[in-house]
């Protein structure tokens, strides 16, 4: 057995969380203004790959590179969403973070970190070549998402902020491909292997 059967790996569950997400939005006679139903099955699949992680030791370290990997894919759909236009992503991002913070009002909300979170891959976009995460970058992300992550309830907080980074994904993703399955799936089976 190899070890991503025992301990999937936070690209490959990032981008299956993704594509799973991005197809739930294309669905066939879906409309655009609705969201998809609650998918049991990423849920669960989500729950299983974080446990897996705990049991391995190093369960903060592999969620905190699953969220950088959805963070910089969901911040790479907006970019090109927008044009490739710092100043229309930043305040995108400012309106949106806005929006989030008002609409989350419960008392440990995904969604302000998860926003925190795109604001430091944001400082990079356009700025490099590549869109691999710097150190520098991972340790501002790793702040406000350790600081989100609490100890008595690891699983159930990194399944919920990387859900959340997988459904903003998700919906960016199909949103680029046109809602055309065939092209998210190849989309992402590209980035896969």
């Amino acid at each position: 057995m190899t070890e991503i059967t025992i301990r999937p790996e936070p690209r490959t569950t990032a981008l299956t969380l993704i594509r799973t997400t991005a197809l739930d939005h294309a669905a066939p006679g879906r409309r655009d203004d609705e969201p998809p139903p609650p998918n049991r099955e990423m849920y669960d699949g989500l729950t299983s790959a974080l446990e897996k992680w705990r049991e391995a030791g190093p369960l903060r370290e592999d969620s905190l590179l699953l969220v950088e990997w959805l963070a910089v894919e969901l911040c790479g759909y907006l970019y090109e969403h927008l044009g490739q236009d710092n100043g229309r992503f930043d305040r995108w991002l400012r309106d949106f973070g806005n929006e989030v913070c008002q609409s989350q009002t419960h008392p440990h909300p995904a969604g302000p970190t998860a926003v925190e979170i795109m604001s430091v891959v944001a400082g990079g976009l356009g700025a490099r070549s590549d869109s691999r995460t710097t150190t520098e970058q991972l340790v501002r992300i790793g702040v406000p998402y350790l600081h989100y992550v609490r100890p008595d309830h690891d699983v159930e907080d990194a399944r919920e902020i990387a859900l959340t980074f997988a459904l903003w994904a998700g919906q960016q993703l199909a949103e680029l491909m046109h809602h055309d399955p065939v092209r998210v799936r190849g989309y992402v089976d590209s980035r896969l292997h």
